[in-house]
């Protein structure tokens, strides 16, 4: 920069400064550009003062990697709104230009430049949130997740979870299928659970969550886990809202149902299925199929509603489930037979007979 070039108005620098920024945000829209290219148009010191303000931002790559821009990217401990930070750089230039001399000048611009590498680097190169990440599991699988927070997620056989754990927040959706959760302490960041309806609240605890078709299921194996309506804010006032369960306690929502009521759980068998067991107690018969069909490479069918809340009592590992059909002739009126597919076909024996 030079004693002879031009001093521009303060406000068109301001104008150029916002341009360029909504231009640069990718949020310009076609009437904003027809507006853009309207200003332009209108005199030469908006072009002249919008082409300086590509300048610098062109410069901007160049200088991201020196020493300098890398420092001050580390002090910089607020992110002020881009734009407000083009703004006053550009104001700061205007008014400090006239007093300076070209070596001066330059130092300056230098800066204001190193300035908005800064935050440039702060802002396009962080998400402006949490990092999501997504989980899921094929039939029969499991893993085991270890979040950034130190918190532990097993994620059962065809399962899907969606995790958001960033400074200010820690959240799992659970999209599909069932999780064992053993989160890592932290009283002033809760951690949050969604499955449907149910939304659950811990800060360190261990605790299952199971998503059927129309229900979820929580039980905890350890600490306390507040359980909750994700709907209760939009509907009438209800009794059960909210629900506190503690070890050994296990509740159930129905989809569109208050919470059922809290009922005592084997801690030995809550989470049993993570070493390759299914254990149902008094389980109606069209859930005890949903969970074993998330182990099985083929399909369940029933002909009939009426056995679907029957209820079972059985246990079998993970590798027997083509045995579950036997199981249940034993325990029920039913009968089985297996169609093309790998699809079992199960019917009630006395409609049959």
């Amino acid at each position: 920069m030079t004693k002879s070039s031009k001093q521009l108005p303060e406000y068109i620098n301001e104008q150029a400064s916002e341009w360029l920024a909504l231009v640069y945000s990718g949020e310009i829209t076609a009437e904003d550009q027809l507006h853009l290219n309207v200003w332009l148009s209108e005199h030469q010191d908006h072009r002249q003062a919008y082409k300086q303000m590509q300048t610098i931002w062109q410069s901007l790559g160049d200088l991201s990697a020196t020493a300098e821009g890398m420092a001050l990217k580390q002090s910089v401990s607020d992110k002020p709104f881009w734009i407000q930070t083009i703004i006053k750089l550009s104001k700061i230039l205007s008014e400090f230009r006239e007093q300076l001399s070209p070596k001066q000048s330059v130092g300056l611009l230098s800066l204001a430049l190193v300035s908005l590498v800064a935050v440039g680097l702060l802002i396009f190169q962080q998400p402006d949130g949490p990092e999501v990440n997504f989980y899921a599991t094929q039939i029969g699988d499991t893993q085991n997740i270890t979040l950034s927070d130190g918190s532990q997620i097993t994620l059962g056989a065809k399962s899907k979870i969606k995790a958001r754990i960033g400074e200010s927040e820690r959240y799992v959706e659970l999209i599909q299928g069932e999780a064992f959760f053993d989160i890592a302490t932290d009283p002033s960041k809760p951690f949050f659970v969604s499955a449907d309806e149910v939304l659950v609240e811990v800060v360190g605890t261990q605790f299952n969550v199971l998503k059927r078709y129309a229900s979820v299921n929580v039980s905890v194996l350890e600490g306390i886990v507040n359980v909750t309506d994700q709907e209760f804010k939009h509907s009438d006032v209800q009794p059960n809202s909210a629900v506190l369960l503690t070890a050994g306690k296990q509740v159930v929502k129905q989809q569109n149902s208050n919470f059922e009521q809290v009922v005592d759980v084997d801690v030995e068998e809550l989470g049993i299925w993570r070493s390759g067991r299914l254990v149902f107690n008094e389980t109606a018969l069209i859930d005890v199929i949903a969970d074993a069909s998330r182990y099985f490479d083929g399909n369940f069918s029933m002909q009939f509603d009426q056995l679907a809340n029957q209820k079972v009592t059985l246990s079998l590992r993970t590798d027997q489930i083509d045995q579950l059909p036997q199981m249940l002739a034993k325990a029920l009126p039913i009968k089985f037979r297996k169609i093309p597919g790998n699809i079992i076909v199960i019917e009630d024996s006395i409609l049959l007979d």
